[in-house]
């Protein structure tokens, strides 16, 4: 019997070509750093022309691609209903891991933070977390009882606290246990407090 070689489609190659080019700025962005890495080694250590990885993204838009996919790598679900971990538990700890990726290392995140504050189209990422992370949230919260429009609220305004402590991160205003304390606060505030 003989054996088909089928072509991979263009999308297929498209997106292994992606993968390789994202694994390979990620390692040589955490043995060199984003600035003592270029270009021409992400191609390089890829296998790829410079030409390939410029098709993927510019080196900011790659280290958004590597932030992105570890965070999405990292997304806690939510407790189930019925579950014995708190709503203010899971809320304070949900951006722990988000965290835990910053501080490994700091000069990665801040690129990674400023990269998200030009808010350039392949950021488009950041909105796609946004919307699981507060459904993810609302989740939490309505499996504890919470109306589903309070519990609504409750996930933007946790979200919208993590990316306001990225922002303070960034500046190197703040740091990353300062950062978690802050959201921590937030998560006990939204679960505690009354509707108007």
């Amino acid at each position: 019997m003989f054996a088909e070689h089928v072509q991979p489609t263009r999308a297929e190659q498209k997106r292994r070509t992606t993968a390789r080019v994202t694994e390979a700025a990620a390692r040589l962005f955490r043995e060199h750093g984003f600035h003592g890495t270029t270009v021409r080694q992400i191609a390089a250590e890829a296998g790829v022309s410079v030409g390939a990885v410029m098709a993927v993204g510019d080196k900011e838009s790659l280290l958004s691609l590597v932030y992105d996919d570890a965070i999405a790598a990292r997304i806690p679900p939510p407790p189930a209903a019925g579950s014995t971990t708190s709503a203010a538990g899971y809320l304070a700890r949900y951006f722990d891991p988000f965290l835990d990726l910053f501080a490994g290392n700091e000069e990665l995140a801040r690129a990674y933070f400023r990269a998200l504050t030009r808010g350039r189209p392949e950021n488009a990422a950041l909105g796609g977390l946004r919307t699981l992370a507060e459904n993810n949230l609302t989740a939490a919260l309505v499996n504890t009882g919470m109306p589903e429009d309070r519990a609504r609220l409750g996930a933007q305004v946790m979200f919208a606290g993590y990316l306001g402590e990225l922002v303070l991160l960034a500046a190197g205003t703040t740091d990353f246990r300062q950062a978690a304390a802050r959201i921590r606060r937030t998560a006990a505030f939204v679960t505690s407090h009354e509707r108007p």
